[in-house]
């Protein structure tokens, strides 16, 4: 943070302290632009020089801008500082939560209905079970049958050895 930027704060608490109507100014001036209100314009040019520069001085737009630049900077700095997040910022995340979210939720549908599908097709969990348990229980019955016919033919009258 420049030292521009805790003056004009420091100042601008202080005269927000004096009344509660201009701490909502205060909170009012920077969305709406550094033009809007009077008192904080003329303490945000004190703050960082440009009340030195003429306004009709052609440098004095780039100076401006330049002061800010570096304001709004500065603010995201104090912000983060402070563990808070900018509107702005909040905003593209919540944004891109919901779209994140929708996106899940469209993906869930997918899988559910690929699932169902897979289900119809014989291809879910549970009914590759059936058939492997229905496959197995084939083939004891087979091998039962084997050895039954292995035992009447290695004793052809019927009879027990």
């Amino acid at each position: 943070m420049n030292r521009h930027f805790l003056e004009f704060w420091g100042k601008a608490l202080l005269q927000a302290a004096k009344s509660q109507k201009q701490l909502e100014d205060l909170a009012k001036w920077m969305p709406r632009g550094f033009l809007s209100f009077q008192d904080y314009t003329q303490l945000f040019k004190t703050s960082y020089g440009l009340n030195e520069v003429e306004e009709d001085n052609p440098d004095y737009l780039a100076l401006w801008k330049k002061a800010e630049t570096d304001f709004r900077e500065s603010f995201k700095d104090y912000l983060n500082l402070l563990g808070g997040v900018p509107r702005e910022e909040y905003a593209a995340l919540a944004r891109e939560n919901e779209e994140l979210q929708a996106q899940v939720a469209e993906q869930a549908e997918i899988i559910k209905h690929l699932r169902m599908l897979a289900d119809e097709k014989g291809l879910g969990l549970e009914a590759t079970t059936m058939e492997f348990q229905r496959l197995i229980k084939k083939q004891a019955e087979q091998f039962q049958q084997l050895l039954k016919g292995m035992g009447e033919s290695a004793n052809p009258d019927g009879n027990p050895a």
